[in-house]
């Protein structure tokens, strides 16, 4: 810029004195600075000084402030992240705690752009203030502001930590929104590295979102539920939760669960809670606290209401090898009921008034249990171990006995609707992943016509379905050379191949 500009710029601030005067000197700088380098800008500015801009934030017109944080706004711009706090750190920090929302939010966003490039850009001993007080404004009653704190207090770098969660606890001394957002805030610090798990822990969050979970707040009490239940998904989580008994304080509350007032609503809460431990440590954690087995098993009871919740836990529990072992021994036990029989019944009742409900969770969780391909740790080539093989033709043999259960399956696959015939094909995907499955899918006459036959399918995931069975048969010992070929084949054209595209396209010719 200019000396002309310069001192044009020092003339609009002299006008900021005078209220009358002020929205067009803010209007005059907004113009000055919108088009001009960044590197003219930029001189100007530091020789000159915001101070003057700022000051202007402190009247009570709307539109002053607005049109303030405007030109701020356009001088920040102009230089790169993090120098605008390096060279003004006094008033980002009056600008963090300024009453105006729309004032906190052009502060925190000028962070954000620092923390989000290098989250080494602020040295910590220079700028620890400034991480201070945004970690405090996840209190703020702002959403946009709340939220951007949030973003940026997860990804400080390691030794702001100690400082920062110390200084953060005054969010605990608010509502319950500003608690679960310095939890949410927990909960991505922990999935760090264990010693900042153990950093939070020490602090004394994770024991005080476990006593929250005796509020009668529903809503709270189920945020804060989901919380623990994403603290407990990485391994740095769950194994302070082992370690410091949060696990137990928490099996407590499902036992004690049977007597609230509150139980219909807590319930799915803590299901979900369960569900994912469960999937990955499930004998483990189903030994160590059989009480989230009676749980678990208590929507057989219920019936329709809780059964989903029951049937979709039982089956992620079912998709690794672990879990299919898990289950066999406690089926075995029986003391716990025949949950296969039981789910069996609600699909071969196939009622419609539950086919988007309990029966299409039934079918999934027979697909689960019978799948070997979900589970991460199992092995991609070689036989399947053989107590898994005769395990999963067992269960899927319980599914009917009259029609067998292939037949059973059959109708499920032809059914008119959409949604059945989707979740039948999981099944029956599930069922070709083994030996006996492709063997008894070769015996029912017209189950590789009905796969062949492209005009049934009405849904791009019915055709994707479909063809993945088609592409698994394909390379089957169970089939003669013919049906090899015509399944080769099908797999060559694709899953959305057309003859009536093709015949067009011939006419066209």
């Amino acid at each position: 810029m200019t000396a002309q500009d310069t001192e044009q710029f020092r003339e609009f601030l002299r006008q900021l004195q005078r209220e009358e005067h002020r929205p067009t000197a803010l209007n005059e700088i907004k113009n000055l600075f919108t088009y001009k380098p960044a590197g003219e800008a930029i001189t100007t500015i530091r020789d000159v000084g915001i101070s003057k801009i700022v000051q202007c934030l402190n009247v009570p017109e709307k539109s002053h402030v607005d049109l303030t944080c405007e030109v701020l706004k356009i001088c920040f711009d102009k230089f790169e992240p993090g120098e605008v706090i390096k060279n003004y750190t006094g008033h980002i920090m009056y600008l963090l705690r300024h009453e105006k929302s729309c004032v906190r939010e052009m502060a925190t966003d000028e962070v954000f752009k620092a923390v989000a490039l290098d989250q080494n850009l602020l040295p910590i001993p220079l700028f620890i203030d400034v991480y201070v007080a945004v970690a405090q404004l996840v209190t703020d009653t702002d959403v946009g502001v709340a939220n951007k704190a949030i973003l940026i207090t997860s990804n400080l770098p390691s030794e702001a930590y100690p400082k920062v969660l110390e200084e953060m606890k005054i969010a605990l001394e608010y509502n319950a929104s500003s608690k679960c957002n310095a939890y949410e805030v927990i909960v991505n610090i922990s999935s760090k590295s264990y010693e900042l798990c153990k950093l939070c822990n020490s602090h004394g969050y994770i024991d005080h979102m476990i006593s929250e979970l005796q509020s009668d707040d529903v809503s709270f009490h189920l945020n804060v539920l989901e919380l623990l239940t994403r603290l407990a998904a990485n391994p740095h989580g769950i194994g302070l939760m082992k370690w410091q008994g949060a696990l137990t304080k928490i099996t407590k509350l499902i036992v004690e669960l049977e007597h609230n007032r509150l139980r219909k609503l807590l319930y799915p809460g803590y299901m979900k809670f369960v569900e994912p431990i469960a999937h990955r440590y499930p004998k483990e954690m189903l030994d160590k606290y059989p009480a989230w087995v009676d749980f678990i098993f208590e929507g057989f009871e219920d019936g329709k209401t809780r059964l989903p919740g029951t049937l979709d836990t039982l089956g992620l529990i079912g998709t690794t090898i672990e879990g299919k072992h898990y289950l066999a021994s406690i089926i075995a036990e029986g003391h716990l009921g025949d949950p296969l029989s039981y789910t069996a019944h609600f699909i071969r009742m196939r009622n419609r008034h539950l086919i988007v409900g309990t029966t299409i969770c039934a079918v999934n969780f027979f697909a689960s249990l019978i799948s070997v391909d979900k589970d991460p740790n199992a092995r991609r080539s070689g036989p399947v171990d053989p107590r898994v093989t005769n395990k999963t033709k067992e269960w899927f043999m319980s599914l009917s006995s009259t029609p067998p259960s292939i037949e059973t399956l059959f109708g499920i696959c032809k059914d008119n609707y959409p949604e059945w015939r989707l979740a039948g094909l999981a099944l029956l995907d599930a069922v070709c992943q083994h030996q006996w499955g492709e063997e008894l899918v070769a015996r029912t006459a017209g189950f590789v016509e009905y796969l062949l036959d492209r005009s049934t399918d009405s849904t791009k995931e019915l055709k994707e379905a479909k063809y993945g069975i088609i592409k698994r048969l394909a390379n089957s010992a169970a089939f003669d050379a013919s049906i090899i070929s015509r399944l080769n084949k099908h797999v060559e054209q694709g899953p959305f191949y057309s003859e009536s595209a093709l015949d067009v396209a011939t006419e066209g010719d």
